[in-house]
């Protein structure tokens, strides 16, 4: 509601600390703020409005990057999570959650696999493509988030047996929809039609609320993302080499696996610290 030319650098700056940190918005929704404004600002510059652009910095100068601090569930958390899934949630939700807390796929990547994709005999899954949803089209078929999104993942003994009671309980479909040239989807919702994430991050939020009530707050917010995440500090606090782990991941590059997705606490580089000191 202010002038253009009223606007000070200060006030830019002190704006977005205030949304971040007594209005709770994360940094990057302050982000496309700034990637709207910065360039409106500009354009006063260029038609002479105003002398300097006030939005005109860096934005992690000022407000922290927060939208990486994610929170690993514990080996008791996930017990407890999936034993109150397997007494109040729903079966074919059971298995998904199984399976992407011992996969890390990404919830895009697990809707998108078709039956072809699952190699029961030799345990493993092939990665090649994101089911997704957007706001102009239901249903799109796209590659991995990155080239290294590709892959093929090895199933535990837990997964695969999420993996047969899914097979086991798919429907068959009197017309298999086809997508971008893709057919047979493995996860079809009741209209056997495939599932998108918006399905799974429902019901997750849903049975959130009956977690709470049960056990209260003891579990951070509970998103396929969080199960990714726990999948991947899982396989770093058991010793997978690294590189390994980035491939598991589909990152393209080691420093976001090290980065963004493992998560160390105390005990643990206690723990590591114990096995190397007498070498020390």
């Amino acid at each position: 509601q202010r002038r253009i030319k009223n606007i000070r650098l200060s006030d830019a700056k002190s704006w977005f600390v205030q949304l971040h940190d007594d209005d709770g918005m994360k940094h990057n929704t302050i982000g496309v703020l700034h990637s709207v404004l910065r360039p409106a600002f500009e354009m006063a510059v260029e038609d002479d409005i105003i002398r300097k652009n006030p939005f005109k910095f860096t934005l992690s100068d000022v407000v922290p990057p927060d939208a990486y601090v994610r929170e690993a569930l514990t080996r008791s958390q996930q017990e407890q999570y999936l034993e109150f899934l397997r007494d109040h949630g729903n079966a074919n939700y059971y298995d998904v959650i199984v399976i992407l807390l011992g996969t890390g796929l990404r919830v895009s990547e697990l809707y998108g696999l078709t039956k072809s994709d699952v190699d029961m005999r030799n345990g493993r899954i092939q990665v090649k493509r994101q089911l997704c949803r957007t706001a102009d089209n239901p249903y799109c078929v796209s590659t991995p988030k990155t080239r290294s999104g590709i892959r093929t993942i090895i199933m535990t003994d837990a997964v695969k047996e999420a993996f047969r009671r899914v097979l086991s309980r798919r429907p068959t479909p009197k017309v298999e929809m086809m997508v971008d040239g893709c057919i047979g989807f493995l996860f079809l919702d009741k209209d056997e039609k495939p599932k998108v994430a918006m399905h799974l991050e429902n019901y997750m939020r849903g049975i959130q609320k009956k977690y709470e009530q049960e056990y209260g707050n003891t579990v951070p917010k509970i998103t396929p993302h969080v199960l990714r995440h726990t999948f991947c500090t899982n396989a770093q606090r058991a010793g997978i080499n690294v590189k390994t782990l980035q491939y598991l991941m589909g990152h393209s590059n080691v420093s976001v696996t090290l980065d963004v997705y493992t998560h160390v606490d105390f005990d643990a580089v206690e723990a590591e610290f114990q096995k190397v000191a007498s070498s020390l």
